[in-house]
């Protein structure tokens, strides 16, 4: 746990600011240099990449995609003044991450999950997490002035509560992991790089917004626990990992959550907005557009990749998803 840390942990305390700064620090506490808002790992402490971002005064984020050499404690203090950071993010690790936010103590078991979290900055954090610890994904932090000069009287009043609660949850949605997704895996040719990684991270920014602004804020995913809120983003993750595979099944999912079949259906239909089925179709088909536009496969190496033998059910699931077939695809893009 937390309190009976290790003396060789590797500790990094600090107190939010924007993000081109919080990545000085964070070059200092690795032992690297950042270079035009860039840090690249060595092999001495670790391997990828964190860029930081100022998109405009007060609203700045940072893109990471890292696994450290040791294993560390990350520590952010409350800062001075209010302010939102977003999370969006992707862990895959063989040990447990623990977590703790105010009171809220969370522990993640080993595996792959997705989570997002928005939080007051004014509010203690404390991560730990294993150098077998894969961390890739985004941080948004908006500061209270940017947050007065730009949004209205009724997201305000969402972050008003956020002062008092500390924190939000919410569950990934296929729209926000795909653009974490292109922001991710983008190709070091692209372009026009920074325009590109702007646009997602105020679409982004967008969609959690959005989220947070038409629904009742004390609704799911608040009212889900800790163990079930984890449990639920374990499922989610067997879903979108493996679609070589089929299905797993209800009964087998059922096993895994430790949860009745109805029980399990019924938290992931209102997590999630839909069925476990339906999630783990819409998102294989996602996973098909990505692997289409990115020219590298064959229409039916795309099919065999995604686990279909026959092609003709490969082409009729793809049309359900997007209205059109996968051979179709550019031509209807470049209608667009």
């Amino acid at each position: 746990m937390l309190n009976d840390l290790p003396a060789e942990i590797k500790k990094f305390s600090y107190q939010q600011t924007d993000y081109p700064s919080w990545l000085k620090e964070f070059a200092t506490a690795v032992g690297g240099k950042v270079k035009s808002n860039s840090l690249t790992l060595s092999p001495d402490n670790g391997e990828g990449k964190s860029t930081a971002y100022c998109i405009e005064k007060g609203f700045t984020a940072c893109v990471n995609s890292y696994c450290l050499s040791e294993d560390y404690l990350f520590t952010r203090h409350p800062s001075d003044v209010y302010g939102v950071i977003i999370y969006l993010y992707h862990f895959n690790t063989l040990q447990p991450i623990e977590f703790k936010l105010a009171d809220a103590s969370i522990k993640i078991e080993d595996g792959s999950y997705c989570t997002l979290r928005i939080i007051n900055a004014q509010t203690l954090q404390h991560i730990e997490f294993s150098k077998t610890t894969t961390v890739r994904g985004i941080s948004i932090f908006l500061e209270n002035d940017w947050i007065a000069k730009n949004l209205s009287n009724g997201i305000l009043e969402v972050f008003d509560y956020l002062g008092q609660v500390n924190y939000f949850k919410q569950f990934v949605s296929v729209k926000q992991q795909r653009l974490m997704n292109e922001i991710l895996n983008l190709s070091p040719d692209h372009p026009y790089p920074e325009v590109f990684i702007r646009s997602r991270l105020l679409r982004i920014l967008d969609k959690v917004l959005e989220n947070l602004l038409h629904r009742d804020i004390s609704e799911l995913p608040e009212k889900i626990n800790e163990n079930d809120f984890t449990t639920l983003q374990k499922i989610e993750a067997i879903l979108t990992l493996n679609y070589n595979e089929n299905f797993p099944g209800i009964e087998k999912l059922s096993r895994i959550s430790l949860m009745s079949e109805s029980k399990l259906k019924k938290l992931f239909k209102q997590s999630y907005g839909m069925g476990l089925y339906e999630y783990y179709q819409k998102n294989r088909m996602h996973r098909a557009k990505e692997h289409i536009k990115s020219g590298k496969y064959s229409i039916s190496e795309v099919g065999v990749k995604l686990g279909y033998q026959n092609l003709s059910n490969f082409s009729t699931a793809f049309r359900k998803e997007f209205n059109c077939l996968p051979s179709e695809l550019n031509i209807v893009q470049s209608a667009n």
